[in-house]
C-alpha cells in the first residue's frame, strides 16, 4: 500500500478529463451492456418473483441472487477506469474479468453488506463511514489478489487516513452526474468515464500500480471518440 496519499480532487479529476479522449467509446459500450443485462435482470426476477414493491421471501433471495450475480459486472466497469488510469490496455473484455473472482467478490459483499447495515443501525455515521471506507474492496481482490477480509481492511485503513478527501471525491463525482443529466444526459457521456478514471488515479496513488506507467498518446478531442 503506498504510504503516502498525494492526490487532489481537482489534480485526478484533470487527469482523468485527458484520459478519457479514446477511452469514451469502450466505457460507454460497457455501461449499455451493463444497463441492458440489468433490465434484462430486473424483467426476470418480476416474472419469476413478482413486483419488487411487494415484499416476499421468495422475492428478496431472487433479488440477493440476481445482485450477487451482477456484482462482477458492476466491478468490471470501475476495473476499465482503473487499468485506463494506470494506462493499461482496456479490451471491452475487461467488464467480465471479474467473474473470474465471483466467489470472492460474493463474499466481500455479503460481510461488507452486514457491516454496513449494523453500522447505519448504531447511530447511521458508522454506516456511512464503513460505505465510503470499504470502496476500494472490489478492486483489492480483482487487482491485487487479496483475500476477502485482507480486501476489506485494506481499502478501510487506506481510506480512512484520508476519509473525508474521499468522500468530497464521492460528492463532486454527484454534483457532476446531477449537471450533467440536464442537458438530456449528454454530458454524462463525458462525466461517467471522467469519474470511471479518475477513481483509478485515486486507486493507484493510494494502493500503487504492479505495472509502469507509459505516457499515452495525445489524441485530437475533435476526431476520438
Amino acid at each position: 500500500m503506498s504510504s503516502e496519499n498525494e492526490w487532489r480532487i481537482g489534480q485526478v479529476l484533470s487527469t482523468a478529463f485527458q484520459k478519457q479522449v479514446g477511452f469514451k467509446g469502450t466505457y460507454l459500450v460497457a455501461l449499455v451492456i451493463y444497463v441492458a443485462i440489468s433490465i434484462v435482470a430486473g424483467f426476470v426476477s418480476e416474472t419469476l418473483f413478482g413486483p419488487s414493491d411487494e415484499f416476499t421471501w421468495a422475492g428478496f433471495w431472487g433479488e440477493l441472487v440476481i445482485t450477487l450475480a451482477m456484482l462482477p459486472l458492476g466491478v468490471g466497469l470501475g476495473l476499465l477506469g482503473i487499468r485506463r488510469a494506470a494506462q493499461r490496455d482496456v479490451p471491452l473484455a475487461t467488464l467480465i474479468e471479474p467473474y473470474n473472482k465471483s466467489l470472492q467478490l460474493m463474499a466481500m459483499l455479503l460481510i461488507m453488506m452486514l457491516l454496513i447495515v449494523a453500522g447505519y443501525a448504531l447511530f447511521i455515521l458508522p454506516g456511512i463511514y464503513l460505505s465510503i471506507a470499504y470502496a476500494f474492496a472490489p478492486y483489492l481482490i480483482t487487482e491485487k489478489d487479496m483475500g476477502v477480509w485482507e480486501a476489506l481492511e485494506t481499502s478501510r485503513k487506506a481510506i480512512t487516513q484520508f476519509w473525508w478527501r474521499y468522500f468530497g471525491l464521492m460528492l463532486v463525482g454527484m454534483l457532476m452526474i446531477i449537471v450533467g443529466s440536464i442537458p438530456l444526459l449528454v454530458g454524462l457521456l463525458w462525466a461517467l468515464p471522467i469519474l470511471a478514471i479518475a477513481t483509478g488515479e485515486v486507486f493507484a496513488d493510494t494502493f500503487g500500480e504492479d505495472a509502469p506507467r507509459e505516457e499515452l498518446p495525445i489524441h485530437d478531442e475533435e476526431n476520438t471518440p
